[in-house]
């Protein structure tokens, strides 16, 4: 069981991360340590030429 929490965890890792990647931002590893720090991207947010450039806080 406790195995099984881990990976449903990290699938959602993943899925959050190819949202980052989807702004531009490099799969791995900056896009898991967004998630962990900035969660999920807005509209706004995205690496490079994006208005909230989160690689430059």
């Amino acid at each position: 069981m406790p195995s099984l929490v881990v990976v449903v965890l990290v699938v959602l890792w993943t899925v959050f991360a190819v949202q980052w990647k989807e702004k531009d931002c490099t799969f791995v590893p900056t896009s898991y340590l967004l998630v962990i720090t900035h969660g999920t991207p807005s509209v706004f947010e995205g690496c490079g030429d994006y208005p909230v450039d989160v690689t430059h806080d």
